[in-house]
């Protein structure tokens, strides 16, 4: 008899301590403030300058943004002022009516990681970033994602997101 008792009574404070995980869990995913994603630009047209256009595959990449990340709400689009992270994100804006605003980079990548971080801040809801293999890891470390290393040269399909919770707790995932 003892021990069917305590059978229930461990049992109902597994089904206890349970439940108000779910219920934890729950309300952390309502008290995300903030979604972030962040692109690396689509490939870039090779031989030009320093300020590439978008190869064809590249031009495709940008394309399928708009199918891939179609379930986020984003309030703004982060760009570089060059032209490759401005055409990986210009399908997206026009698919949404949202201009691209241009974060610049003549202060050195400090501050532009600064004046990223001041953008995201100043208004509410979520943010697509497209960056650089070098300012990628740093905008994510900077909001409290983990660090991660620079990019390779010939990445450019990793898709980031980082979901900031108002407790201040950072979730991040790779997407792709």
């Amino acid at each position: 008899m003892m021990r069917l008792i305590t059978l229930i009574l461990a049992l109902s404070l597994t089904l206890s301590l349970s439940a108000n995980a779910t219920e934890l869990h729950s309300q952390e995913l309502l008290g995300v403030s903030k979604t972030l994603v962040l692109v690396r630009h689509a490939e870039k047209s090779a031989g030009e300058d320093n300020d590439p256009s978008l190869s064809q595959a590249g031009k495709i990449r940008a394309e399928g943004l708009v199918h891939k990340l179609k379930n986020y709400r984003f309030s703004q689009l982060l760009a570089s002022p060059f032209k490759r992270t401005q055409a990986t994100l210009q399908p997206i804006s026009e698919a949404l009516g949202i201009p691209i605003t241009v974060i610049e980079v003549k202060s050195g990548l400090e501050a532009h990681i600064t004046a990223t971080i001041n953008t995201v801040e100043a208004r509410a809801g979520d943010v697509l970033i497209a960056g650089h293999s070098n300012t990628l890891p740093r905008i994510i470390a900077a909001f409290g994602g983990p660090k991660i290393d620079d990019l390779d040269e010939h990445q450019y399909s990793n898709i980031y997101e980082l979901k900031i919770y108002s407790s201040g707790r950072v979730e991040f995932t790779q997407l792709e």
